[in-house]
């Protein structure tokens, strides 16, 4: 019987380590781009969106921004952070998740508001409430997968969607649809 190296039974679950990733941020992504998209688009219909201020910064600081330093950034701050610290004062109670839920969420949802986009806060109480509860979810259906960083896993949805958001909008400002 020969013993298989630990180094090439990692190289060789990589791939599918990297498939299961972007499975669950994929999934989370799409419950949430499904949900969120139209319902900005609803908020912003009926002139509760917030002010027109604008992103002043250029689309390359935009996408950088929001695809690369956002997605680690807020992973690190609204997600990871809340949840080991809830965990650590809270232990394994029963109202430990909702709690968690909520350190996560309430955070985000705050950090939406204003900012150099004029967001209303109804608008980041829907970022916080979809965009942030599918992030916590990823979070800790990434958990339940051995083998899988939950941390990265969750900033990967938050960069596919905040990629497919720029990506939507974009083409719809570029065929004319927004202005």
């Amino acid at each position: 019987m020969t013993a298989v190296s630990p180094v090439a039974e990692d190289v060789s679950q990589r791939p599918d380590v990297a498939r299961r990733m972007f499975r669950i941020a994929g999934r989370y992504t799409l419950i949430n781009a499904l949900i969120a998209i139209p319902l900005h688009l609803l908020i912003d219909a009926a002139g509760f969106g917030g002010t027109t201020a604008t992103w002043k910064h250029g689309v390359v600081v935009l996408a950088v921004a929001g695809v690369v330093f956002a997605p680690i950034m807020e992973t690190f701050m609204h997600f990871w952070l809340p949840i080991v610290v809830v965990r650590k004062v809270l232990g394994q109670r029963s109202g430990t998740p909702f709690v968690a839920w909520l350190a996560c969420v309430g955070p985000f949802a705050y950090g939406h508001y204003g900012g150099d986009f004029g967001r209303s806060a109804l608008t980041a109480l829907c970022t916080g409430l979809v965009s942030g509860s599918c992030f916590y979810f990823c979070f800790l259906t990434a958990e339940k997968n051995v083998g899988i960083s939950p941390f990265w896993t969750t900033a990967l949805c938050h960069a596919l969607f905040n990629g497919t958001v720029l990506v939507v909008f974009g083409l719809a400002y570029v065929l004319g649809f927004l202005s």
